[in-house]
């Protein structure tokens, strides 16, 4: 009888154990090559992240939903994590970790222009095309020398360039690349980058405050990004996904 009493008691530990697993829900929207999951593992920053809180005993569910949600999402709890940049840290509700990838934020031109960025103000006799619900930066948005309209996407901004609608476009340099080799491919030997960038942005994760783990959850992540980048497998992750791995985290 003892013997019968300690196996289902073991049984419910392990039924109890496994009920509550740690599965933490990351939210984004459809951002080649970092957040789709249209692509391998969901994207680079998903697998990365997953990866990563993985090895720390987490279970990552995503979640592709509209940023405006994701972001909503995050502030009433329904999701526990979204992928983003330092302005982030403005909404009051978040905390970041440690940056683990970065995006090198270029301008887009017609081929046959030969435009030239020296900050915002050599820009002012020239149409631009951003994308709506990107955070680029205040400088970007309140500077009204500039004029700007808004595309519902980046692939639509770069098809407004081709028929000279607009002048140039702005965008995360692998998220271009990777629509000029799908759905842009048979018309982006058309667009070129402008030479140089307009910006850096440091990619972290943003865990919301309400989450009863958000700091063992950052420094998790934090820990594991770190010793994924010595024992090489944050660099595999990268060539995986066909891209090329950062020299190091920023």
């Amino acid at each position: 009888m003892k013997c019968t009493s300690r196996l289902l008691w073991l049984a419910l530990l392990l039924a109890s154990t496994s009920l509550s697993a740690d599965v933490l829900r990351l939210a984004g929207n459809a951002w080649p090559p970092y957040t789709d999951r249209r692509l391998p593992e969901d994207g680079l920053s998903v697998d990365l992240i997953r990866t990563a809180l993985g090895r720390a005993g987490y279970q990552i569910e995503y979640i592709e939903v509209p940023w405006a949600r994701a972001v909503l999402g995050l502030k009433n709890g329904t999701y526990d994590m979204i992928n983003g940049w330092p302005a982030l840290n403005r909404v009051g509700y978040i905390r970041l970790s440690q940056p683990f990838l970065t995006n090198r934020m270029r301008w887009v031109q017609r081929r046959d222009n030969d435009i030239r960025y020296d900050g915002l103000a050599s820009l002012a006799d020239y149409s631009i095309a951003l994308s709506r619900g990107y955070s680029y930066s205040d400088e970007l948005e309140n500077d009204s020398r500039l004029n700007k309209g808004y595309a519902v996407n980046f692939v639509q901004a770069a098809r407004m360039l081709l028929v000279g609608r607009v002048d140039l476009t702005l965008e995360d340099e692998r998220t271009a690349l990777f629509h000029f080799r799908r759905e842009l491919k048979q018309v982006s030997d058309a667009l070129s980058f402008v030479p140089g960038e307009f910006s850096l942005r440091d990619l972290s994760l943003a865990v919301r405050n309400s989450h009863p783990q958000q700091a063992t959850i950052l420094a998790a992540f934090n820990r594991e990004i770190a010793a994924m980048e010595r024992d090489g497998s944050y660099a595999a992750i990268f060539l995986r996904h066909g891209l090329p791995a950062p020299k190091a985290l920023p």
